[in-house]
């Protein structure tokens, strides 16, 4: 989501005739698209702060942020101010934007005729305050939603810009084109939001309170942003949501985008287990295109875990998830995420979600510690009461047992002829992933190496599968 959001952000400030630039040290102004899912995510940020010269201007947008937004003093007021920073949406067609004097929020406060604005680098936001004490050249906080609105708000702090498309003030419907959107160098993948914010409130997550509650876009909308993408040459497209499956057109949706000419790939992410149906499992048998991997963020194998958790289903129908997909005929790769340490969980709460992993033959388990983030319902009721070293040895035994099974999974696809996207080269080494995202890496060879100045990041090309390690494959290329 967060490379989705940074293409929109890319797609609006060129068109204010900005330069993007990937060389920080070029750059006039760094952007910050933040995560807040753990504190390290916080931490790697504002460590980040410290390797920006003075005289580059910072903006940080997203999560960190956002969710900081809760305890703004201006919010708590009874005010019949409206403002942009959280969860308001602004609809008049000549929004004021609001900066960071005090006085000029009073003034609109106690104005008679209170104009709908966009409210940004909001000095009530404790975060703001709190950075720009020791960060001078933080110049902009505002939310992602308000990234329509940064022709006004560059104006409204001093930039002399242009605009040359016409403001709308929906952000899902800012279409990045000619802009990439892929975590790799590459342009040929493109990440779709089909949804935003989620409703579930599970107990450990800040998702709902940094980005609040669920929208869906339309079937056209997604659709068509697709078929941009692939006219500007994107061959694998990776559909977003929260609970991406929720989406009440998500089969439909899957359906159309497969229809689509030169498309060579559609993946999804991250899918809930309760939100499957037939049709869309029999499309995984049926479509070659619809990639042969599904992930699915289960958290843990116990019943008491997961009520604790608010995950909204049980170990029974976990199971019966896993089940369907295995009957599926087609291997399908199966990855998930677990959280260790969760308040009050039991040795034998761990000892289910060990079950877990080898029921489920996972590919790969995402495994995070727990660690509780102010606002959460976990940090406000339950406490911290699994030590340190507990989840730890936890986590390394998840890992081993994980690395056992992934070893075994890898050494059934040796000597396969395997379909691969580029995304590193190297002097030496070649590196991409497969439709089932599994990793290979190419140590070139002698006759290899005059094959690589004719690849190119990006593209597709085939390998034979020779070798096999834990969480990794070894290839050569076929000719």
């Amino acid at each position: 989501m967060n490379y989705a959001d940074s293409a929109r952000i890319k797609a609006v400030l060129t068109n204010c005739w900005l330069l993007y630039t990937e060389n920080i040290k070029e750059a006039d102004i760094v952007i910050f698209d933040t995560c807040s899912i753990k504190q390290k995510a916080e931490d790697k940020i504002t460590g980040k702060f410290k390797t920006i010269k003075q005289n580059q201007k910072i903006w940080i947008t997203w999560c960190m942020i956002q969710h900081n937004m809760r305890n703004s003093k201006l919010k708590k007021e009874k005010t019949k101010l409206k403002i942009g920073n959280f969860m308001w949406s602004i609809k008049t067609k000549n929004p004021m934007v609001i900066w960071v004097s005090t006085e000029e929020i009073n003034h609109m406060k106690s104005s008679e005729k209170t104009p709908e604005i966009v409210g940004i680098n909001n000095i009530f936001n404790p975060i703001f305050h709190n950075l720009t004490q020791k960060r001078k050249n933080i110049e902009l906080m505002r939310r992602i939603d308000d990234t329509w609105f940064l022709p006004l708000i560059l104006k409204k702090i001093g930039y002399n810009i242009s605009y040359d498309q016409t403001l709308i003030h929906e952000y899902e419907k800012i279409i990045p084109k000619n802009i990439s959107t892929s975590m790799n160098t590459h342009q040929k993948t493109a990440y779709i939001p089909i949804a935003t914010w989620c409703n579930q409130f599970c107990a450990y997550c800040i998702v709902p309170y940094a980005r609040w509650l669920e929208k869906y876009f339309s079937i056209d909308q997604i659709v068509d942003e697709a078929k941009i993408h692939i006219k500007n040459g994107v061959e694998e497209i990776v559909l977003l949501g929260q609970i991406v499956n929720k989406h009440p057109d998500f089969t439909t949706i899957i359906k159309k985008i497969l229809k689509l000419q030169w498309l060579k790939r559609l993946r999804y992410t991250s899918p809930y287990p309760t939100y499957y149906n037939k049709e869309l499992l029999d499309l995984h048998t049926k479509e070659t295109k619809l990639c042969p991997h599904i992930h699915i963020p289960l958290q843990s194998w116990s019943n008491n875990v997961l009520k604790r958790m608010f995950r909204g289903y049980t170990v029974e129908q976990s199971k019966d998830f896993i089940n369907n997909i295995k009957k599926i005929k087609k291997n399908i790769s199966i990855t998930t995420d677990i959280i260790v340490g969760f308040p009050d969980e039991t040795e034998e709460d761990f000892q289910q979600t060990l079950d877990l992993i080898t029921y489920g033959w996972f590919d790969m388990v995402y495994i995070g510690i727990y660690s509780p983030r102010p606002g959460t319902l976990a940090a406000k009721n339950y406490s911290d009461n699994i030590s340190r070293e507990i989840k730890r040895d936890r986590r390394n035994r998840l890992n081993e047992v994980l690395k056992d099974i992934s070893h075994k999974n890898n050494e059934k696809e040796i000597w396969k002829n395997k379909e691969i996207l580029v995304n590193k080269i190297s002097k030496w080494i070649l590196e991409g992933y497969t439709d089932n995202m599994k990793q290979i890496i190419i140590e070139l060879k002698d006759w290899e190496l005059k094959l690589k100045d004719k690849i190119k990041i990006g593209e597709f090309i085939m390998v034979k599968i020779t070798k096999a390690i834990p969480f990794k494959l070894y290839g050569e290329i076929i000719e």
